[in-house]
């Protein structure tokens, strides 16, 4: 098939269009049951009253556990699929500002230092690289042991792009996991020992890609990581 041929790429567009739209269906029609059984599961409880058998305590507050991580599952779809429809809006956006804030609606209980360097001010998709920002620096806070977990943003200029690196002294990602790490709902932590659901990074990928940038990682077990990712200095306003 060569992807230069319009109508070949009608079908793409098509195709890609038409997985969007089942994304965000399925996302939606999911919820209300999904929603239901775990109203109903409150209500067992209620209704069988205090003195439950332990075992049967613990039954539903492993459904009502399973159904409110689902929810988050399919939150995690929908944003997944609203990537190319929605946070359109072209405007200046000044990186450094944006990091400050961030770290500063974390709260004086975060005890992280977060170091930056020659972070650009730039006209571009101001929410979807606050998404990113906020992802890759999320994940640098959370998956980190140390006493004072610490983060480094910096960019690089570059003719037509910027060079972003976010680096951490947290845990790190062994490298059989580094091409998985990117896969919505993969996660290197075992799910029962943690709430992280995977979808992070996926969405960073895909809005990387979407603006026409990429991302890397360097990374070893217990040696934190580094993730890079290209993002070009001008975008095209998407028309009305």
């Amino acid at each position: 098939m060569n992807s230069q041929d319009p109508s070949c790429q009608q079908q793409l567009e098509a195709l890609k269009e038409e997985y969007e739209e089942f994304a965000y269906i399925v996302s939606h029609d999911l919820k209300a049951p999904l929603r239901a059984i775990h109203n109903l599961s409150a209500w067992i409880r209620e209704d069988l009253g205090e003195g439950l058998d332990p075992d049967i305590q613990n039954n539903i507050h492993l459904l009502q556990h399973r159904t409110e991580r689902l929810e988050r599952m399919i939150n995690g779809l929908l944003l997944f699929s609203r990537v190319p429809r929605y946070d359109l809006e072209v405007r200046e956006v000044n990186v450094e500002n944006l990091v400050t804030q961030w770290v500063a609606d974390q709260g004086p209980d975060v005890p992280a230092k977060v170091h930056t360097a020659h972070l650009p001010t730039f006209t571009t998709y101001a929410r979807k690289l606050e998404t990113v920002l906020h992802h890759l620096l999320q994940n640098a806070l959370k998956f980190n042991t140390q006493d004072t977990p610490e983060v480094w943003v910096e960019a690089a200029e570059q003719e037509s792009q910027y060079v972003f690196t976010v680096k951490d002294n947290g845990i790190g990602i062994p490298p059989d996991s580094h091409s998985k790490v990117f896969k919505i709902f993969y996660s290197v932590q075992p799910k029962e020992q943690q709430e992280n659901l995977g979808v992070g990074l996926s969405i960073s990928r895909k809005i990387i890609q979407f603006v026409g940038g990429s991302i890397s990682l360097e990374s070893e077990a217990g040696q934190g990581a580094t993730f890079t990712f290209t993002w070009p200095k001008t975008v095209k306003e998407p028309a009305l």
